[in-house]
């Protein structure tokens, strides 16, 4: 395995300062709109970021509306503590996720690293 010229290194620090995920925009992102799932947006984690969303803003939406324009009888009342369950599952899931925010974002950034050297060492191979 052969070590990376200056030039290299040049240009693998200037592809990384593009492509680098920071912590404080993550932990910006969580800390006010972690029920949106914003920080999984931001590390491209778009089917876990849409199920957080989702299971924020439907749940949100279905106790506004059966608060205001339903009387809360039987089944109206089970949607409503339904709708409260589920919300209170994703303020928990949100909390968990930030367990693991830190390390999600340094295995992001070694990997665009990873892929920036493979990209430099077959573009110097090809030459």
């Amino acid at each position: 395995m052969r070590t990376l010229t200056l030039e290299e290194l040049a240009i693998l620090e200037a592809e990384l300062l593009k492509k680098r995920k920071s912590k404080e925009v993550v932990w910006a992102l969580w800390s006010v709109l972690h029920y949106f799932g914003a920080h999984r947006y931001y590390t491209e984690n778009y089917l876990y970021a849409s199920l957080m969303f989702t299971a924020t803003v439907i749940p949100g939406l279905a106790i506004i509306l059966l608060a205001v324009y339903t009387e809360l009888e039987a089944f109206s009342y089970f949607l409503l503590w339904f709708s409260i369950a589920i919300l209170a599952g994703s303020l928990l899931w949100s909390w968990i996720d930030a367990f693991f925010l830190n390390r999600r974002i340094e295995e992001m950034n070694q990997e665009q690293e990873r892929v920036v050297i493979r990209r430099i060492k077959a573009t110097n191979m090809n030459q």
